[in-house]
Formats: structure tokens, C-alpha cells, sequence
């Protein structure tokens, strides 16, 4: 898991996740080059943020999450573990 912030300064990035006691690593990436390295997956409806994709070992995209989810939620982890 990698959160990528594209769209805050570093002050207010480091407020939220601290707010939010965000525990997995995050970089900020003022350069919007995340963004645009994604544009492969633009067919997929890239349409909100956040957005998320669960990527397999072979790098293909195998889930995609519109929006805020609560990760720990049994039934999220369950999808992400059958993935392993």
C-alpha cells in the first residue's frame, strides 16, 4: 500500500495524514507525475479521489476503488487477501 498526494502542499498532506492516523507509507508528488504515469489505467474510468487499484504481482489491475473505503473492513481484506 502507497498513498500518492498530488494535489496539497506538504504542510496540509502531513495534517491529514496525521488526522487521519494514516499508517501505511504516502509521498508527495507536486510534480503530478503519478498521475500521469497512470494513464494506462485511464480506460478503467479514472474518475475521483481517491482512487484506488489493487494491483497483482504481474501488474495487472485486478480491483478498482472509487472513492474512500475503511480498509480494515472484513470483506475488503478478505478480496485483497485472495489476491496474495
Amino acid at each position: 500500500m502507497l498513498g500518492v498526494n498530488t494535489a496539497d502542499d506538504r504542510k496540509i498532506a502531513l495534517e491529514y495524514l496525521k488526522a487521519n492516523a494514516v499508517t501505511f507509507p504516502n509521498i508527495l508528488d507536486t510534480s503530478d507525475t503519478a498521475n500521469r504515469a497512470v494513464s494506462q489505467y485511464e480506460t478503467l474510468g479514472m474518475s475521483a479521489v481517491p482512487m484506488t487499484y489493487v494491483i497483482d504481482r504481474e501488474g495487472r489491475v485486478r480491483q478498482k476503488h472509487i472513492g474512500g473505503r475503511d480498509w480494515a473492513d472484513p470483506e475488503i481484506l478478505k478480496s485483497i487477501e485472495a489476491l496474495l
